[in-house]
């Protein structure tokens, strides 16, 4: 790609849609049902569906469990064998006991148009952290979707 600001993210308008459709490619399930329960706190609008092609975007949670590229890569080619054009939120978890850790910026692997990417920060048996990259994280979600009232 030419540009590296037009790569890794989704379009500035809103998704206006309100379904969208899990791809887990590994054991997220405690962090995964908080992300998706703080997001539908906030978009009570929105709803799950099970089926790609029902849905007007794809969430994806990408735990890193060796090497971060690697894992990526396998996630991304999950999702692009479910739909190589829809828009996609890409939730790359990184497991971590320290809520203070420094994690790269995943968007500079994820090269996929229509894709926004955030880092989180979790522990399988606990969940989503309490920490700053979290909650940056999880605002950046929530605004791709349109408020509809």
């Amino acid at each position: 790609m030419s540009t590296m600001s037009t790569w890794c993210r989704i379009p500035e308008q809103e998704i206006t849609g309100n379904a969208f459709f899990i791809l887990e490619t590994g054991r997220v399930e405690k962090a995964k049902k908080q992300f998706i329960d703080h997001l539908l706190q906030q978009r009570p609008n929105l709803k799950e569906v099970f089926s790609v092609s029902d849905c007007d975007v794809i969430v994806v949670f990408c735990p890193i469990s060796s090497r971060a590229g690697s894992d990526i890569d396998a996630a991304l080619e999950k999702l692009n064998k479910l739909s190589e054009t829809k828009s996609a939120i890409f939730v790359v978890l990184h497991h971590t006991f320290d809520p203070e850790r420094t994690v790269p910026d995943s968007s500079r692997i994820i090269n996929r148009l229509n894709t926004l990417t955030v880092d989180c920060l979790f522990q399988e048996d606990i969940g989503l952290l309490n920490c700053s990259l979290n909650d940056e994280s999880q605002p950046k979600v929530v605004q791709q979707f349109k408020c509809v009232e």
